[in-house]
C-alpha cells in the first residue's frame, strides 16, 4: 500500500519464447548461390522437430511462438505467381510437395496448438527482385518496405498455404503475429507502411530488435511502439548465432522475449531433441526466470492459449483502470489520473480488453503516437 493509498503491485517480466525460421525442409544455407540462408541445420528436418518446440511450451506452460517460412510447405506451387518471392522465380520447384513430413508435422502443430502457435515469417525470407538475391524479404537492407502491391500477394499466399496444409480454417485469415525477415522492419511511416499493411490483415503484434528498426519517428517507450493499432516489442540482442545447434540457454533474460533461431533448440540427432529442450526447461525454471501462470496473474511466463499479450489483459480485468507496462516494471493502479508518476514517458501502452488490440493511452486517456 502506498502513502496515497493505492496498490502499488509489482509483477514479474513476461516472458515470450520466439523461434524463428521454422518451417523449412530443406536446412542448407544456399546464399552463397543465391537461394536462401535457410535454418542452417547440418540435417534435414523431421517432424520430430515440431514436437520439439511442443514440448517446450508443455513443459514451460506456454506457447512459444514459430515463426514460420512457408515456400517448403507449398504443395500447389503458388509462388510461381510471385516470382520475387524465390530464387527460381515463375520455374519455382521444390521436393517437398507429396513428402509424407507435411502432414505428419501439421498433425503436430494442430494436435500441440495449446503450446506453440504459428506466426508470420514469410515465405523463402529473401527478395529476389532483381538479378541478385537482396535481403529481405519485407523490406530492403535499409528497412524500406518493398513494394505494397507485392506485398499484399505475398500474405495472401502465405495465407493460403497454411489454409491448404490444414494449419488455418477454410475461411480463417493470418495469425495476428508477425516477425520481420532479418529484422528490416520500420516504425513510423503511419498507413502507408508495414504497420499500415498488417493492421490491414488483422495483425496486431510484432517482434523484432529496435536497434535494426528503421525509425521515422520514435518509440513511445524504450521497448513498445505503436502504431495503427500494431504493438512492436522490442526484441532485443544477445541470441545465439542462427545456426548454432543445441544452443546454451543465457544466464540472465533483460527483455520481454528470448529470440531464438531453430537450429539452438535442436539436436543433430533428432531423437534426443529432447534433452536439448529439458536443458532449456531446467536453464529457465531454475533460475527463476519463468513460473506458471497463477489465477492472480503474478507470473513470468503466461500459459493463455490467446497469446502472450493476454498475460496483460489478465491483469488489466483484475479490477484496475490502468495497467502500466514498461516492459522492465509493471505496475497496476486504481486510479490512472496519476498515471505519470509510474511512467517518465507520460504514456504507457493500454490494451483495449473488448478488442484485444493495443492502443497508447496518456494520464487522461487520450490517444498518442504516429497517426494512421
Amino acid at each position: 500500500m502506498t502513502s496515497s493509498g493505492l496498490k502499488d503491485v509489482v509483477v514479474p517480466l513476461p516472458i515470450q519464447i520466439v523461434i524463428d525460421d521454422v518451417g523449412w525442409w530443406t536446412p542448407t544455407d544456399g546464399s552463397a548461390k543465391d537461394e536462401p540462408f535457410r535454418s542452417g541445420m547440418p540435417r534435414a528436418h523431421v517432424p520430430a522437430d515440431y514436437a520439439a518446440i511442443a514440448r517446450l511450451g508443455n513443459r514451460l506452460g506456454m506457447r512459444p511462438q514459430a515463426a514460420m517460412m512457408l515456400c517448403d510447405w507449398d504443395r500447389d506451387l503458388l509462388l510461381r505467381e510471385l516470382p520475387e518471392a524465390t530464387w527460381m522465380g515463375r520455374d519455382w520447384n521444390h521436393p517437398w510437395c507429396e513428402h509424407p513430413h507435411l502432414d505428419e508435422a501439421a498433425q503436430i502443430l494442430n494436435d500441440e496448438a495449446d503450446h506453440l502457435e504459428i506466426v508470420v515469417h514469410g515465405l523463402a525470407h529473401e527478395w529476389w527482385g532483381g538479378p541478385t538475391m537482396e535481403r529481405a524479404e519485407w523490406a530492403n537492407p535499409e528497412g524500406v518496405m518493398r513494394p505494397r502491391h507485392l506485398l499484399e500477394r505475398h500474405l495472401e499466399v502465405y495465407a493460403a498455404i497454411l489454409r491448404r496444409n490444414g494449419l488455418a480454417g477454410e475461411h480463417e485469415g493470418l495469425p495476428p503475429f508477425f516477425v520481420p525477415c532479418a529484422f528490416r522492419h520500420s516504425f513510423g511511416e503511419g498507413s502507408d507502411g508495414i504497420a499500415g499493411l498488417l493492421a490491414q490483415v488483422g495483425i496486431s503484434y510484432v517482434s523484432t530488435p529496435f536497434s535494426s528498426m528503421r525509425q521515422l519517428a520514435t518509440p513511445q517507450t524504450d521497448r513498445i511502439a505503436i502504431e495503427c493499432g500494431v504493438m512492436t516489442v522490442d526484441r532485443g540482442g544477445g541470441s545465439p548465432s542462427w545456426k548454432h545447434v543445441a544452443a546454451s540457454p543465457p544466464e540472465a533474460v533483460d527483455g520481454p522475449i528470448i529470440g531464438l533461431h531453430w537450429p539452438n533448440l535442436l539436436h543433430q540427432d533428432p531423437s534426443r531433441n529432447d534433452e536439448v529442450i529439458d536443458d532449456w526447461v531446467a536453464a529457465l525454471t531454475g533460475a527463476g526466470h519463468t513460473q506458471r501462470v497463477v489465477t492472480t496473474g503474478a507470473c513470468g511466463v503466461h500459459s493463455d492459449r490467446a497469446g502472450w499479450e493476454r498475460h496483460w489483459l489478465r491483469f488489466y480485468g483484475a479490477g484496475c483502470t490502468t495497467l502500466h507496462c514498461c516492459l522492465g516494471r509493471v505496475r497496476r493502479q486504481n486510479d490512472a489520473a496519476e498515471s505519470s508518476s509510474f511512467c517518465s514517458r507520460g504514456s504507457c501502452p493500454r490494451l483495449d480488453l473488448e478488442s484485444g488490440r493495443a492502443s497508447l493511452a496518456d494520464a487522461t486517456g487520450q490517444m498518442s503516437g504516429p497517426p494512421c
